[in-house]
């Protein structure tokens, strides 16, 4: 009797391997997208840029995936070309731009010809025919960051959509919605890696270094591209069994690019591209400015911050994969989205106005141990040079309560001379001194040493920190936040296979993809412009107020409610399945045939 062969794919143990590869590609690639989200306030500290800067160079990553239609181009490339192939050219595009992104940060950088070069380049007015991240003014290392960045931004959105479909080869009819939710699982692990280990990493040595955490970044990216080049073996092995020579179907089957009329025919496509859209801008932009605002909302360190915020993909990680077992097995897609998309209105709010609400208010007549200072420096001078600085600290941290005594009845917008080395003074270790002045001041710790001087800081807020109550209710925020995070990708990718023919999926994933990418480049550089019309006159990155934004935020969500809405009544009148399970599910009749 013949037997029937058996596929890898049909083996449990080489599909989780083959997800494991991929999975551990993405997982470096999203380290490397967030690296420097907890370093905002020492890239305006120490490199110049303010929210406006690095508002633009967080939206350069996508930049040319939409105004060149780069992730159109990947999409129809994944779907001639094949997994393998379009896997290996986004790891090798990702290490190529994150090189660049890392070179432009380097002190390497600072003291070559390149950074006056780049000073004159790109020096585009801020003017509304202006969609590129680039202005007059924007510092030379945002902008040669913002390049490498962009290009970066090619790979790992080539990467997702090219994951996206190997995971739909590999787990078709199978633990599908469960492989990607570990797949995505595994990705948010790597942004908790990120916001806990990127300020700690920056921070070796005594003095704040950006480009160390990010070095780090680009090696892992080269261990990625191994993964994907190891996958390629066995995906060849895979074809080879199902009779081809490569990933190209056979003649009867095979892409052809005037069958994209079908997926931009499908009104339910549109829906599904445009809920996405409007859920991972606030998501996604939410995280590059997460740290600086739980650092302003809170009245924490930038470390503390990074340590609350862990909880947000750590959370998402530990339930997508339950979330996409439950889809495979029990469905209910669209109403997961619906739900998402209202925890995520919940948390916005609760940041806009709730942390706020919790924060001690401004104390005009005394300051005790508790009490936040931030502000910044009018008049320093260290070895003779004049230094500018913006500060935050807590007179707990003195030496004497003499030096305490000088905040006593002050309020925000006044101002104090003091001398840091006298008021940190450490009888026992000078060193222990120069190193909380180097802290204070962002200072090398060799100019901290040289430090001995008056200097007249305004204060910008005097605020005693926020209690247990304000942490734990932020803990909670980010904790739903992750929730809403797992429901919304876990129901949202393994639905599309639903509404589009397997030979298509590549495209499919690529222009909801392109689609969310124009949300992704336009909302950092929006949120960017509203935080600093938000806070006129406001320098110090510890003293902004992130009401507005956080309400833009929240309003994303809402219109993504309204789509989630609308979807789940299509579903119900059209019958695409998204309410049903994945696993041993008859397709339902699509509203596009490919004939």
């Amino acid at each position: 009797m013949e037997q029937t062969l058996q596929l890898l794919n049909d083996k449990k143990w080489v599909r989780w391997t083959a997800l494991c590869l991929l999975a551990s590609a993405m997982f470096f690639g999203y380290i490397f997208m967030d690296v420097l989200s907890p370093l905002q306030t020492a890239l305006q500290t120490s490199k110049g840029w303010n929210p406006s800067a690095y508002g633009h160079f967080a939206g350069s990553e996508t930049f040319l995936n939409v105004f060149v239609f780069f992730l159109i181009f990947a999409g129809i490339i994944l779907d001639k070309m094949g997994v393998r192939f379009t896997a290996i050219l986004s790891g090798a595009v990702m290490f190529a731009g994150a090189a660049i992104n890392y070179m432009a940060l380097t002190e390497w950088f600072d003291a070559s010809s390149l950074k006056p070069a780049m000073e004159q380049f790109l020096n585009l007015p801020e003017a509304w025919w202006n969609i590129t991240p680039f202005y007059a003014g924007m510092p030379a290392s945002a902008k040669l960051s913002a390049i490498g960045f962009m290009i970066f931004g090619c790979g790992v959105e080539m990467a997702g959509i090219t994951v996206s479909r190997g995971i739909v080869k590999w787990f078709a009819g199978k633990e599908m919605a469960l492989a990607m939710g570990i797949e995505m699982a595994i990705a948010r692990i790597g942004v908790a890696v990120v916001f806990v280990g990127s300020p700690a990493i920056a921070a070796i040595g005594g003095s704040i270094e950006v480009s160390r955490p990010l070095g780090l970044a680009v090696l892992l990216l080269l261990i990625g591209l191994i993964c994907f080049i190891v996958y390629s073996f066995m995906d060849r092995k895979l074809d080879a069994q199902l009779g081809k020579s490569g990933d190209v179907a056979a003649d009867d089957e095979q892409f052809r690019i005037s069958d994209l009329r079908y997926i931009f025919a499908s009104k339910v496509f549109w829906i599904v591209a445009l809920l996405c859209v409007l859920y991972y801008s606030a998501i996604f932009p939410f995280q590059k400015y997460a740290n600086n605002m739980l650092q302003c909302n809170l009245g924490i360190t930038a470390e503390q911050a990074g340590l609350v915020f862990s909880v947000f993909p750590l959370g998402a990680a530990a339930i997508t994969p339950m979330l996409g077992n439950f889809l495979d097995r029990r469905g209910k897609g669209a109403t997961m989205l619906i739900y998402g998309a209202i925890l995520m209105i919940v948390c916005h709010l609760t940041f806009a106005f709730g942390l706020p609400a919790l924060r001690g208010a401004d104390t005009p007549s005394e300051v005790d141990n508790e009490t936040i200072i931030t502000g910044h420096v009018v008049e320093l001078t260290v070895d003779g040079t004049p230094v500018e600085a913006d500060v935050v600290f807590s007179p707990r941290h003195f030496s004497s309560e003499e030096q305490m005594r000088l905040f006593y009845g002050l309020k925000s917008g006044d101002d104090v001379v003091f001398n840091p080395s006298v008021a940190y003074a450490d009888a026992d270790d000078a060193g222990k001194t120069a190193e909380r002045v180097a802290n204070l001041l962002n200072l090398d710790y060799a100019d901290a040493l040289e430090c001995d001087s008056d200097f007249r800081l305004t204060i910008d807020k005097i605020e005693a920190p926020s209690g247990a109550v304000g942490i734990i209710v932020a803990f909670l925020a980010i904790i739903v936040l992750g929730i809403s995070f797992s429901l919304v990708p876990a129901s949202l990718w393994p639905s599309v296979p639903k509404l589009v023919d397997v030979k298509l999926l590549g495209s499919a994933y690529a222009v909801i993809f392109w689609i969310q990418n124009i949300g992704l480049y336009a909302f950092p550089m929006i949120i960017g412009s509203v935080l600093v019309k938000a806070n006129p006159g406001i320098s110090n990155p510890l003293s902004y107020n992130y009401t507005w934004p956080m309400v833009l935020f929240a309003c994303l969500g809402g219109l993504a409610l309204l789509f989630g809405l609308w979807l789940k009544v299509i579903d119900r009148k059209k019958g695409y399945g998204l309410e049903k399970p994945n696993i041993n599910v008859p397709k339902a009749e699509e509203e596009f045939p490919i004939e």
